[in-house]
């Protein structure tokens, strides 16, 4: 089978892993396999000027990695069999923008998806069953074993140091407030760090300011991957309390620094992370719990290193050999015109 890769624009450090992995390993399976990147525009007009261009020619099938408008709809003007990987959920879109998320979805032969969570969310979107996959998501695993070994924190800051990350918007802000709140809770040596913009970054200060944790937390906005890996390499916990995404990629992410994670028992969550052995689980809104998680992380001797240890293996349980091969295996069942 003969595959054209378009890979996706925003992916961290500027590479798409998965194409490239895909492309590296297509000849070992019996195919041949290339990429393509497709500019941003207008996506009709885009699609248009691709087919135009002979977009696809001398191709079985087009694997686009991310939802790409204007590669999809190129795709299909020109015949070929798609392929949709898809990790985004589209948490808190406005009805519009989800609409026009479904209708692209449904287009598409196959979908790739990284979690059960994410599979039922696009089920759910009216895509029938038998062209959805999931497939596992992999991450470039490059320090995590030796970070798990480094068994004393001495370059951390002291105190204990937590992060959260994401987008900061009306869908999520629920989920932030609570990791204020939590903090707020604490009667401890503790300090947050809050990566991530959004239009209710805002209101989420104005909180903090409401809770006098002017002292205790700290606003960077976006950061590059690179600039964000290392305050999660830096820090004694990873909040994610949202659990709005098809698959919880900074939860995984922080597991790979050597940083155990503290996840909203929601979404995807609780497919990656298992209370008390890879990470530790908190309700939704739960406070309370957040902050009890935090003291028991900080107290109970030996907690984070056994954390640490299982999350390694956790990440090492997501490689590119499996999610590669499950790949190749879900779309060498696609029906390609000879």
């Amino acid at each position: 089978m003969r595959l054209l890769l378009i890979p996706d624009a925003t992916s961290p450090n500027g590479e798409d892993a998965f194409c490239r992995e895909i492309v590296n390993r297509a000849p070992a399976r019996g195919h041949s396999a290339e990429m393509q990147m497709v500019p941003n525009g207008p996506p009709e007009a885009a699609a248009e000027l691709l087919v135009s261009e002979g977009f696809a020619l001398g191709c079985d099938a087009v694997v686009i990695n991310s939802l790409q408008p204007a590669a999809l709809l190129a795709a299909k003007n020109a015949g070929k069999a798609t392929v949709l990987r898809m990790i985004e959920s589209y948490a808190g879109s406005s009805p519009d923008s989800l609409a026009e998320v479904k209708r692209l979805t449904t287009a598409a032969d196959m979908l790739l998806l990284p979690s059960l969570h994410m599979a039922g969310i696009v089920a759910s979107w009216s895509v029938p069953a038998a062209r959805i996959r999931v497939i596992p998501y992999a991450y470039d695993q490059i320090f995590a074993q030796q970070i798990a070994l480094v068994t004393v924190r001495s370059s951390r800051a002291r105190g204990f140091t937590v992060v959260t990350a994401g987008v900061v918007d009306k869908a999520s802000l629920a989920g932030f407030e609570t990791v204020l709140s939590a903090v707020a809770r604490l009667r401890m040596d503790v300090h947050l760090t809050v990566i991530g913009d959004g239009p209710s970054l805002h209101t989420l200060k104005e909180r903090a300011q409401s809770l006098m944790l002017n002292e205790r937390v700290t606003f960077l906005g976006e950061l590059p991957h690179p600039k964000k890996m290392e305050y999660f390499r830096a820090a004694k916990a990873f909040v994610e309390p949202t659990g709005r995404q098809g698959f919880p990629s900074l939860a995984l992410h922080a597991l790979s620094e050597g940083c155990p994670v503290l996840g909203v028992r929601a979404g995807a969550l609780p497919e990656f992370i298992q209370d008390g052995v890879n990470g530790m689980l908190f309700a939704p809104g739960d406070a309370a719990a957040l902050a009890e998680h935090i003291i028991t992380l900080n107290t109970t001797p030996g907690l984070s290193l056994r954390l640490i240890a299982e999350g390694v293996r956790t990440v090492e349980r997501h490689s590119w050999d499996i999610t590669v091969a499950a790949a190749f295996d879900a779309i060498e069942t696609l029906e390609v015109k000879a």
